[in-house]
């Protein structure tokens, strides 16, 4: 029999079900004897690609299928959520599951995508294959009459599945199958409904469903392994309702999915599928078209140009075009330019820098994929790194053009009116457990010691959070090492096997899937959720993986903050967007700019934003765009065991001269080894064609002997020949080559773009260059930026870094000002601050407070409290937070004020008041003359506001303690701002204390400069003088240390360059 009915970690994208992978199912197939894998998962047709993989890895017949779920009417609320299987018998099937799918997901959708009769009966009868799948199929009372008509329209491509779990229901359902069988004459088949191998591995798929909080009741007695025959066969026997022979023939007809056709589709073809804007044009003509478009832009962007220069590009460009053209490529940069031109042109916003290899081809940026000039460029960007014709040619792949934006509406909609909709969507992306969940799976299943577990558990957590804050460019940089002890290494190493579960999809954050063909019925759409926005997308049922490795065309439009707000700073100075160019003319003496940098003033600047990034560059100072691009490639994981050196300075060489002047530059006069690009050139010296040089560096960091071997002979030979009679005494040219040979096969694992970092370097630099020189519009529109995100801990920062670095005040938040938005005031030094900032004031709020303090003048406190509660949407909490951030500072100090309203409130609603309530706060010879008449228990009748101003003038002497003060901004604002001038600065505030060690860290806030403070205290000085949050103390006496950690064999060591604070004597200050 086959097993056509099974499910692998695949099917978790609808519900957790399953924690095994596709090709552990193939391995146990072939085990049996087996000639046949399915990519029958539940809701969807699963990741048939990887299927279709490990179909012909293993030599097994691979079918296209689902167990889809379906409903009476898939446009209604009903949740019954049957299920049916639906296999491909041939390649015209299979899009018509792939249509019936993606329309079940557009128009189906509630909790699952859910086909309806009417959905199945559009399937051509000759082309599919369908059973009743497991007991959710029987759900409707009326389901007999649609097993008929399935029965009527699909003939003998219908057939009434069996299971064999031993359980009353099953048994009951296998029935009433059998009587429906011999009612219609409708052949059985059996299915296995595998969700896991064997018995054993049952433990694992619980423990997924259990980290999902996830438990099925209705499971007790199912078999869900994937068993052999002689198991099903006994295990159908047990039931006591079928004959021998019927459970023979039933598994026997499993068989008939070696029957169907091989898919002949372009999806499972590894041929380049680049989609066109000019469909029905030749080849010849879509040449034309690209080479007259580039002529055209040349034209105008070399206007000027001396002789020399023109030539200069005029030979770069025609190499590029005749690369396009000899490639076939053109094809993607005239879709491109035409998608580029139609998002800007409907308000798209782009980096003026580019991302990655792509900015190395000056045709590019003539289309607007960029604005960098490789010609101009201070690092020698290299054409070849994203485009060769031996490259293209030989492994048939496709370039990679990527973008980043401010926003990917615009150019998304502009593919889909360009290529049409059903040739442009998002991607799916899938989840996989975390490291550290799926460590406890394995930890789980191994019955490792608790206390083990949770140590490593810990040790994972700080891993995940790091993948999790790092940026796209970052995170595959990150080593899981770095955060694990080396002890507890294998134990990480065994709990791989639960990394590729998958638990989740989601849209893309990027990706788009371009391509001439329909998406909808050749590779199918899924409905993804955004988990935070809970926004709703259609996307392809493929994801970035699989564009890759079938050669689909991927556009990615990554949305990267600085782009907007390199926009919006530009767009408030009141001046157009620098170009590259001018951008480079503008930093190169500009002293400000990088005195930013060497003083660590980069919040807000491009990559350079995280402490340890600032503290780095504190040290480096770089003094020009080289260097700075050099450092970000520098602070990568990869380039560690340099870094030091690199940060110092020092004088650094490799000795060989020929080696070292192909590395080291006028800016960058050292031999470190940062870029794929050095490594080209040195492979190029060595007499390799610069086209076939990118190839090799992949190559070498793939580890690959077979290819790396003659490449290496051949890298030998050829350096060799070029180095003659230039050795050091005592070198042969052999040694020197097998030594550059050793620097490339190290550096080609850790190797970054150059053209890349130079982008990243760049956008730096934008941001840099704005806040140098136009500072209150840099930080004004960063702060109504991240306000509005409701980034309170990035909004602090960014106003103690202007105060510092350009003595920018926060102006006054005050009532009767106008704190609807920041806004810079650069004659008084400041920047007045937006209420939005703070926690629970909205736009709203803010706007209704401005009005209502310019509708007319408030002679006191409790006429304003009594308009706002009557006139806005203000609530008291929004109005308490106010108080107590001093916002109604003209009519007393917060204290003050929150008694007042505390005194409205409690007095302004009421007619009588009994006596015992207001006894000893108002004289009782006071009280009478406050009410109309006076009862033995009660005062009736009294006037309000009589009773209410006197209660406000006792509340002159209530003072509000500078603690107090702290602590209301800490609480509504989320830090602190607060500061005292006068007072010396070893005065602090205690904002927090580590309490993970007896010897603590407290982070304490200087009252007198508003900076704040890291300071160690050991356990034996806190037992003398405990410190608790909220204390004010004086500090007499600190020093510096060498900080203590492990070295990788356990031992405790004192560093000797990485210092850090101790506090050594303080006094209280109450």
């Amino acid at each position: 029999m086959e097993n056509y009915h099974k499910h692998s970690y695949g099917s978790n994208v609808f519900t957790p079900d399953s924690a095994v992978s596709i090709e552990d199912y193939a391995k146990r197939a072939v085990e049996l004897g087996q000639k046949s894998i399915c990519s029958v998962e539940h809701g969807w047709q699963g990741k048939y690609h990887e299927y279709y993989e490990i179909a012909q890895k293993y030599g097994l017949k691979f079918i296209f299928g689902t167990e889809a779920y379906w409903v009476m009417d898939r446009h209604s609320t009903d949740k019954s959520n049957c299920h049916i299987i639906i296999l491909a018998k041939n390649e015209d099937g299979r899009q018509d599951i792939n249509e019936i799918l993606s329309t079940a997901n557009e128009d189906g959708y509630y909790y699952k995508p859910r086909l309806d009769p009417e959905l199945i009966f559009r399937l051509n009868p000759n082309n599919v294959f369908i059973t009743s799948a497991c007991v959710a199929f029987w759900k409707y009372d009326s389901i007999e009459y649609l097993v008929k008509r399935f029965h009527e329209y699909f003939g003998d491509n219908f057939m009434l599945e069996i299971q064999n779990h031993n359980t009353k229901e099953q048994i009951e359902l296998n029935l009433r199958i059998q009587e429906l069988s011999y009612k219609y004459g409708i052949e059985l088949i059996a299915g296995l409904d595998s969700h896991y191998i064997y018995p054993e591995q049952a433990q694992g798929r619980d423990e997924l469903l259990k980290s999902k909080g996830i438990h099925y009741e209705d499971e007790e007695g199912w078999y869900m392994d994937y068993p052999d025959e002689n198991t099903v066969r006994r295990r159908f026997m047990a039931q006591g309702i079928w004959k021998e022979g019927q459970i023979l023939r039933a598994m026997d007809n499993s068989n008939i999915v070696l029957t169907f056709e091989d898919y002949d589709s372009e999806v499972f073809k590894k041929n380049r599928k680049l989609p066109t804007a000019y469909e029905g044009k030749t080849k010849e003509e879509k040449n034309q078209i690209y080479g007259r478009l580039i002529t055209k832009l040349f034209r105008d962007y070399t206007k000027g140009m001396s002789p020399d220069e023109y030539n200069r590009y005029f030979n770069g460009v025609k190499m590029e075009v005749d690369t396009y053209k000899e490639t076939e490529m053109v094809d993607y940069p005239l879709l491109d330019y035409l998608i580029v031109k139609r998002g800007i042109e409907k308000g798209g916003i782009i980096t003026a820098t580019g991302r990655g290899s792509a900015v190395g081809y000056f045709t590019n940026t003539l289309c607007g994929f960029s604005k960098v000039d490789r010609f101009k460029a201070p690092i020698k960007l290299y054409p070849e790194r994203f485009i060769s014709k031996t490259r293209i040619i030989e492994t048939n792949s496709l370039p990679d053009i990527d973008m980043n934006v401010a926003a990917q509406e615009p150019f998304e909609e502009a593919q889909t009116e360009i290529l049409g909709r059903d040739h442009a969507y998002p991607m799916i992306a899938f989840g996989t457990l975390k490291k550290k969940a799926a460590f406890k799976m394995y930890a789980r299943a191994q019955d490792m010691d608790f206390d083990l577990a949770n140590k490593i558990s810990a040790q994972l957590s700080a891993y995940d959070e790091a993948v999790k804050n790092a940026s796209d460019d970052e995170r595959d940089d990150i080593d899981i090492y770095d955060y694990v002890s080396p002890e507890y290494k294998d134990y990480v190493e065994k709990s791989k096997a639960y990394w590729g579960i998958i638990d989740s999809k989601s849209k893309a954050p990027c990706a788009y899937l371009l391509y001439q063909g329909s998406i909808r019925r050749q590779i199918g759409l899924i409905k993804c959720k955004s988990e935070s926005t809970k926004r709703e997308y259609i996307t392809t049922v493929v994801d970035g993986a699989v564009a890759e490795n079938y050669k689909f065309l991927k556009n990615d439009w990554l949305i990267v903050e600085t782009v907007l707000l390199t926009d919006k700073v530009f767009k408030r100075i009141g001046m157009e967007p620098m170009t590259v160019n001018q951008l480079t003319e503008a930093v190169e003496h500009d002293e400000k700019v990088w005195w930013l940098y060497a003083n660590g003033y980069t919040v807000g600047v491009n990559q350079c934003e995280k402490p340890n990034a600032m503290n780095r560059l504190k040290r480096y100072k770089p003094r020009n765009i080289s260097e700075l691009a050099a450092f970000i490639a520098g602070i990568r994981p990869g380039f560690k065991s340099m870094y030091a050196k690199f940060e110092s300075r020092e004088p650094f060489s490799y000795g060989i001269p020929a080696f070292d002047n192909l590395i080291q530059t006028p800016e960058v006069p050292y031999s470190f080894v940062e870029y794929q690009e050095q490594v080209m050139a040195v492979l190029n010296f060595a007499g390799f064609p610069m086209d076939e040089c990118y190839g090799i560096i992949k190559a070498i960091a793939k580890k690959h002997p077979e290819k790396v071997r003659p490449l290496k002979s051949r890298f030998i030979e050829g350096f060799k020949e070029k180095i003659k009679g230039q050795c050091q005494p005592g070198e042969t040219e052999e040694q020197v080559a097998e030594k550059v040979w050793r620097i490339i096969d190290d550096s080609c694992g850790y190797g970054f773009n150059s053209s890349h970092a130079l982008c990243m370097a760049y956008d730096s630099l934008y941001n840099a260059w704005q806040k140098a020189n136009h500072p209150y519009e840099f930080y004004e529109v960063l702060l109504q930026h991240f306000s509005k995100k409701g980034k309170k801990d990035k909004v602090a920062i960014l106003k103690q870094e202007m105060k510092e670095a350009f003595g920018i005040e926060e102006g006054p938040m005050k009532w009767g000002l106008d704190n609807r938005d920041f806004k810079a005031d650069p004659e008084n030094h400041c920047i007045n601050p937006a209420l939005v900032a703070i926690k629970g004031i909205s736009k709203t709020c803010a706007s209704e407070l401005y009005r209502l303090s310019q509708s007319k003048r408030f002679k006191s406190f409790v006429a304003v409290v009594s308009a706002i509660k009557t006139r806005t949407k203000v609530n008291s909490g929004q109005l308490e937070t106010l108080i107590k951030l001093n916002y109604f500072s003209d009519f007393g100090n917060p204290n003050q004020l929150l008694e007042q309203v505390k005194i409205l409130d409690k007095y302004n609603d009421r007619t009588d008041l009994f006596k015992t309530d207001i006894e000893g706060i108002i004289p009782h010879d006071l009280m009478i003359k406050m009410c109309e008449k006076e009862t033995e228990k009660k005062y009736c009748t009294i006037k309000n506001r009589a009773i209410i101003d006197y209660l406000i003038s006792q509340t002159t002497d209530i003072k509000t303690p500078i603690t107090d003060c702290i602590q209301y901004e800490a609480d509504c604002l989320g830090y602190i701002q607060l500061t005292m001038p006068k007072l010396k600065d070893s005065y602090v505030y205690v904002l927090d204390i580590d309490g993970k060690f007896s010897n603590k860290t407290v982070t304490a806030y200087v009252l007198k400069t508003g900076q704040q403070r890291r300071l160690k205290v050991k356990a034996r000085t806190l037992e003398a003088a405990p410190i608790e949050k909220g204390d004010i103390l004086r500090i007499d006496e600190e020093r510096e240390e060498g900080r203590w950690s492990k070295d990788e064999q356990g031992q405790w060591i004192q560093s000797k360059t990485d210092k850090e604070t101790i506090l050594r004597k303080y006094v209280h200050v109450r």
